[in-house]
């Protein structure tokens, strides 16, 4: 149950963090783009996200193999969960939707609010793991522009 909840925190702060969704301002713009489309629009963000995150593991090799293989074996024991428990699996799914949907109502009704949890979230990501996210700004509002 434990690694359930810790699985779907994970997921939540890695949506809020790492998806173009969590931009989302008063603006009225264009409805955000999932990645790959985001990056075919906007290479040169997404090339220096990368280019940060090969400098981060270039310096830190030893935490970024280990972060990988701790996700692969999170991914593996979902995959596991899943099969076992498609139902469970799927109610957890909704619940997460509902849950990214509330988060990114309270990010358009009180933005400056929002950035300051992305800017905590960022600075304990960095105390972590010893540089910034790979693909998080370090400073300033993302945009999908």
């Amino acid at each position: 149950m434990r690694m359930q909840q810790f699985l779907i925190a994970i997921t939540a702060t890695a949506s809020l963090l790492c998806s173009p969704l969590a931009a989302a301002g008063d603006d009225g713009g264009p409805p955000p783009l999932p990645r790959k489309e985001f990056c075919k629009e906007n290479p040169g963000k997404c090339e220096e996200a990368r280019a940060r995150r090969r400098d981060f593991c270039a310096a830190n090799p030893e935490k970024c193999e280990q972060r990988r293989e701790e996700m692969k074996a999170k991914r593996a024991e979902r995959r596991e969960f899943c099969k076992a428990n498609p139902g469970k699996c799927e109610a957890q799914r909704e619940e997460m939707k509902a849950r990214r949907a509330e988060m990114q109502a309270r990010c358009k009704a009180d933005p400056e609010k929002c950035e300051a949890m992305r800017q905590d979230t960022r600075k304990n990501y960095q105390d972590r793991m010893g540089g910034p996210p790979p693909s998080g700004s370090k400073s300033g509002p993302r945009s999908a522009d």
